[in-house]
């Protein structure tokens, strides 16, 4: 026998909590790949891609070179904010890097200003031995840490100074920089052997259910083992409880909660599994918390 009873809606309760994880992984990880890309070139469909969704209005018709870049009034880049995301390098006559990462590993975006990529191939290090590294400022603009060659005397994360952009909730690492790392090193080789380091972001939503039951209610139990046997045979039993198990001091545990959809009580929607019986009791009322991640 089992015994059903509605959950008190108000007394649910849905809060929403934002995780951040960490990911180390590398240009051989599963899933993430490096493609060098220019216009006109076997990969002129990248190229586009990139140029309508990111880096112009969409329009094929442009005011001339220097006005071409100026005012892309509909893309998809981050958000506006007080600071500015600089996108005046990709250029059609030059090559860029693109770098793309699975969904998997930043779940609905990379978190702004976590974002690290050092080259690792050995062959792009200076005379001193050091790799290159560029990062975020979080606003979707690209730098290098350590660049032995600047356009500015100002800050490294000028719009001087960046090498490419970060499309954060897609993904998409696009490295446009023309010049050098250093003497020796293009930045637009670097996409080939390297090591990305960046936080996800994740919404949790989670649902607590508080599920109360009364002194006078789920009296009885459902374990088979304490029906009766049918006469005669020690392999079946009655539906009936042994007498032992009936009387007013006897108390049924609990050891598993089923929560069911309205008009659909064979197949439990969530099962909560307690982590040791807990005995019922018939003085006071009981509440469980049953709390669910989504």
């Amino acid at each position: 026998m089992f015994v059903f009873k509605d959950i008190n809606k108000t007394s649910t309760v849905i809060q929403q909590n934002l995780v951040h994880y960490t990911q180390n992984l590398s240009s051989s990880a599963d899933g993430i790949s490096s493609i060098k890309i220019i216009s006109g070139s076997t990969n002129n469909k990248y190229w586009q891609s990139l140029n309508v969704l990111f880096y112009t209005s969409g329009s094929p018709v442009y005011k001339g070179e220097a006005g071409k870049f100026s005012s892309p009034s509909i893309n998809f880049t981050v958000k506006k904010t007080n600071q500015k995301q600089f996108l005046t390098k990709y250029h059609g006559y030059s090559s860029s890097s693109l770098i793309t990462i699975p969904q998997q590993y930043y779940g609905e975006k990379i978190k702004e200003g976590t974002f690290q990529f050092t080259d690792i191939s050995g062959s792009n290090t200076d005379k001193s031995g050091n790799n290159p590294k560029i990062i975020d400022d979080g606003f979707g603009n690209l730098y290098s840490t350590n660049a032995h060659h600047s356009q500015s005397k100002t800050n490294a994360s000028s719009s001087d100074n960046y090498v490419g952009n970060i499309f954060y909730d897609r993904g998409l690492v696009v490295i446009t920089e023309t010049g050098s790392w250093s003497g020796s090193v293009n930045y637009s080789d670097l996409g080939t052997n390297f090591n990305l380091k960046f936080d996800s972001y994740d919404t949790i939503t989670t649902h607590e259910y508080n599920l109360t039951i009364l002194p006078n209610e789920y009296n009885y139990s459902t374990n088979y083992t304490l029906r009766s046997p049918v006469s005669g045979s020690l392999k079946e039993s009655t539906k009936y409880l042994s007498k032992e198990f009936t009387g007013s001091s006897f108390q049924p545990y609990i050891t598993t909660i089923n929560l069911y959809q309205n008009g659909n009580m064979v197949e439990p929607v969530i099962q909560a599994k307690l982590p040791k019986p807990i005995r019922k009791s018939n003085k006071i009322a009981t509440t469980f918390k049953i709390k669910l991640d989504i």
